[in-house]
């Protein structure tokens, strides 16, 4: 009711009910809120009053109700006032002849009043919006005033007494100066007793807040300019005990908003240059602050600058960019703040990490837990990395000066007296004795920063010697090597060789080889330094690291670093790599991963520690793939892999019968490992190239041993495919190994393809079909025309499956957006399957004698159907390009061979 009329107008007699209403809320209140009785009510019943007669004064002021605040001021023994506020202004008044609850309530209310007209946060609608502005502008006449003064008097008589009031007020004061006149609260009095409080421990970070919002009030830049001069804000803040952390987080928050006004006049073209100037140089005196804060071990203090520090930075960036000199001070700033930045990327030497033992249990996904602290370490570290690159576009040589230098320093520390994984401080103070492992990451994260700046802003070419594609032997780049990139390569050079990776703390080894791999091109031209690296890849820091949670992210890191190598430079490695990995290549299926549950396969889900093993699996394939390596000790080699995964996929099959492996999931997934770790393996030898000219021979990149290694680990595929079909996993299994025999053996391969397909989608689901669908238009392309026979013989069931879902869908309509996206899906495979065959003059297939007499069959459905749908335009385009391929390939004459009088109907 009060809502309404409030909003509405006066309907059905509102306002004498109001009228009533308004008198009995205020008489309960004078009544039961003056004693002790005040402190037995809930707090919930006290808020709800409070905001029902905010509610009430909306909806009856200024005309019916136009006292409303000065009646709930004079309840709480304050005397009306209106005009400046002064020391007079709290004459007569003591803190004995106010009643302290009664005040609370009146904060309660105004703090609702608040709410309900100015607070962003809370949503309004068009005409609460229109009559907020109405009252607001008819509070400002005088009722702003009575309150101004009310809290002028609470903070006079009962600061001293009762600090959970004054801090009311303060807050009060910081959320009304945004919409009342500044200056009823920016006067000689009230501030006098502000910049009092901003000593008293119990109430210094309140008036500290209060003066922020004053500060941060949108005004125009000469009145900003006038707020900031009167207040005397730098040097007050200079004169400030910020000891405490709390106080010191909130003047480090004034100080900010400080700096981004100064900075905002600063630049501002419309102010006068006058004003620029004094700005200017209250600004550089505000520099020593900032940076004091900055330097504060408590993130919470330290980051209350941060949008102080971006904005100065992004204007020095951008005097730098326009020739224009930073000033002394400036330039001094720059060159303190650095040194500042570098130290905050540090972890926290109290930061614990979980021991070996405890990070291995349950912890097999790969990364480490990100749990708060670390997620926000993160965003610290992302905020300090861009002041610090911001720093190295103002200042290159200072940027290099610093970052290089404690990088390097850090390395020969390291080199001399090795590093603790159990000590987080280095023994004999920072840069004295054995490292600590904080300043070792730090080493490792400098590098890292100082080569990605170098990489965002001019490519990375290392120059030197590097690799010969053709034969792995050195081939001379004689590209200059700028001094930047130099650095980096000396940079690269001394954290390899000082050994820091083979301290065990998990904050080292996953840093330490993500920069070997980001930074490859370095190999290219320090092809010594691939041995020492590969050593420490497969140490006990590397792949076998104690931390279970960092080692399958080394695994990840090993993978990427030989992919990035010359296959040749590999050939001399690959007996001891095997023989490295090889303890890590068991395979233990665990039924509890995610991916393992029938209705997460083919998805995103995962199979927990096996999706890192499966980079081992492919990387070993790589190292036994390069063609300088000899036959005998690539089939030792392949044999020393193959084995125990035949072995054990033989024995799984061999111990039970199909129908009791099928209601087996543990021998399910494990039978998935095996086939997949074999194709993981067959994906790391290159893709086979098929000579258009030649006969189906086998490719020349393999030996006839492996070749037939590899055919008959494909054997054994499709015998457990054809066996356990049925099984989402095995079909899952055998298409990727499968496919991946396909890409290595070329043609070879082609003789299992009928038998592949004809398993699968016999009880495949639309998102199998979906990836057969584009590995038959792969194979189409890549191995024409050699292809041809077993497409043509392909070509029915799969149309047949496709057109199968399709009709389905027609009938039963879809069960869902994730159905419907799925087959939008399919028919877009379908069609581009369909018009790979056209592209690859394979078209022919079409009328083979099977297929002839099934053509409108197959095409009627595109022309009626898939190219009149609407619904899907890209379908639609597909469709139109596939019948316009049929009309290209049998319709079109080129030769003039025919005239319409020869043809026949």
């Amino acid at each position: 009711m009060i809502a309404d009329a409030g909003i509405r107008g006066d309907a059905n007699g509102a306002a004498t009910k109001l009228e009533t209403t308004r008198k009995v809320l205020l008489e309960f209140v004078a009544a039961h809120y003056a004693g002790e009785g005040y402190h037995s009510e809930p707090g919930f019943i006290k808020n709800t009053l409070a905001h029902t007669i905010t509610m009430l004064g909306l909806a009856t002021y200024p005309a019916q109700w136009p006292t409303f605040v000065r009646d709930i001021i004079g309840m709480a023994g304050i005397p009306d006032a209106t005009g400046p506020i002064s020391r007079e202004s709290a004459d007569g008044v003591s803190a004995s002849s106010l009643c302290p609850t009664l005040v609370d309530f009146m904060l309660k209310f105004m703090s609702s009043l608040d709410e309900e007209m100015v607070n962003r946060t809370v949503p309004r609608g068009a005409e609460e919006m229109a009559r907020n502005t109405e009252i607001k502008d008819a509070m400002r006449v005088a009722d702003v005033n009575r309150m101004a003064h009310a809290w002028y008097v609470v903070l006079v008589c009962l600061s001293g007494t009762n600090a959970d009031l004054a801090q009311e007020v303060l807050r009060l004061m910081g959320a009304y100066v945004s919409w009342i006149d500044i200056n009823l609260i920016v006067n000689e009095s009230f501030m006098r007793i502000l910049f009092e409080l901003l000593r008293v421990p119990s109430l210094q970070c309140a008036a500290c807040h209060c003066l922020t919002r004053i500060v941060s009030k949108g005004m125009r830049p000469m009145e900003k300019l006038y707020l900031l001069q009167f207040l005397g804000i730098v040097d007050a803040m200079k004169q400030l005990d910020a000891g405490n952390d709390e106080f010191a987080e909130e003047v480090g928050k004034l100080a900010n908003v400080t700096a981004i006004e100064l900075k905002s006049i600063w630049i501002d073209k419309s102010a006068s240059g006058e004003a620029q100037a004094a700005a200017n140089s209250m600004l550089e005196q505000l520099l020593p602050l900032l940076l004091n804060f900055l330097s504060y071990k408590r993130s919470e203090v330290s980051s209350a600058v941060f949008p102080a520090i971006n904005d100065v930075l992004g204007v020095f960036k951008k005097m730098q960019r326009e020739g224009i000199e930073l000033s002394s001070i400036q330039q001094q700033f720059t060159t303190q703040l650095l040194p500042v930045l570098v130290e905050k990327l540090q972890y926290s030497e109290e930061y614990s990490w979980p021991s070996p033992r405890d990070a291995a249990v349950g912890d097999n996904d790969g990364s480490l837990d990100e749990d708060d602290d670390e997620a926000m370490f993160g965003e610290l570290r992302h905020s300090l990395r861009v002041f610090i690159d911001a720093i190295g576009q103002i200042s290159p040589q200072l940027y290099d000066s610093v970052v290089l230098k404690t990088a390097k320093d850090i390395f020969r520390q390291c080199s001399e007296y090795g590093v603790s994984a159990e000590r987080a401080a280095d023994e004999g103070g920072q840069g004295r004795g054995q490292l600590g492992w904080v300043r070792a990451e730090l080493g490792i994260y400098l590098t890292q920063a100082y080569g990605e700046r170098l990489s965002s802003s001019k490519g990375l070419r290392f120059g030197g010697t590097r690799f010969s594609q053709a034969n792995g032997t050195p081939a001379t780049n004689t590209n200059p090597q700028s001094s930047a990139i130099a650095s980096l390569k000396d940079l690269l050079t001394t954290m390899i060789q000082s050994g820091i990776v083979r301290t065990s703390h998990p904050a080292i080894a996953p840093m330490y080889f993500e920069n070997l791999v980001r930074f490859n091109g370095y190999f290219e031209a320090e092809r010594d330094a691939v041995a020492p690296v590969l050593r420490s890849f497969l140490g006990e820091t590397g792949i076998h690291h104690p931390y279970n949670s960092v080692r399958p992210r080394i695994w990840y890191f090993l993978h990427r670093f030989i992919k990035q190598l010359p296959s040749p430079a590999l050939a001399m490695y690959s007996s001891d790599f095997i023989s490295a990995v090889a303890s890590l290549l068991k395979i233990n299926a665990d039924p509890t991963a995610p991916g393992a549950a029938p209705e997460s396969i083919g998805g995103s889900a995962g199979y927990g520690l096996f999706d890192s093993q499966l980079f081992l699996f492919e990387v070993c394939g790589m190292m036994l793939a390069p063609a300088g390596l000899d036959d005998a000790t690539r089939m030792a080699l392949l044999q020393h892999l193959f084995d125990p995964l035949f072995a054990g996929a033989q024995h799984t099959m061999n111990s039970k019968s199909a129908d009791q492996i099928l209601q087996d999931p543990q021998a399910l997934l494990q039978i998935h490992h095996y086939l997949t770790a074999i194709g993981s393996i067959v994906k790391g030898f290159p893709d086979v190239r098929v000579d258009k000219a030649a006969s189906a021979s086998t490719p020349e990149h393999l030996s006839a041993s492996t070749v037939q290694v590899f055919l008959k680990a494909a054997d054994m595929c499709i015998a457990i495919l054809e066996a356990l079909c049925s099984s989402r996993l095995i079909r899952e299994a055998s298409r990727f190994t499968l496919s991946r025999m396909l890409s290595v053996l070329g043609t070879e391969a082609l003789p299992y393809l009928p038998r592949l397909i004809n398993s699968l989608i016999s009880s495949c689901a639309v998102e199998e079909l979906l990836d057969l669908l584009g590995l038959l238009g792969q194979a189409v392309f890549k191995f024409k025309p050699y292809v041809a026979p077993t497409a043509s013989e392909l070509l029915l069931p799969v149309i047949s499956k496709v057109y199968g879902f399709l009709d389905q869908v027609a009938q039963t309509g879809t069960s869902g957006t994730d159905e419907a996206v799925l087959l939008q899906d399919l028919r877009k495979a379908y069609l581009s399957w369909v018009g790979a065959i056209f592209s690859s003059d394979l078209d022919s297939i079409f009328l083979a004698p099977q297929n002839a007499q099934h053509l409108v069959t197959i095409f009627q459905p595109v022309a009626t159907q898939l190219a009149t749908d609407p619904t899907t335009p890209q379908s639609q385009r597909l469709a139109f390009s596939v019948l316009s391929k049929a009309v290209q390939a049998w319709l079109v004459d080129p030769m003039g061979w025919h005239t319409l009088a020869t043809l026949t109907p």
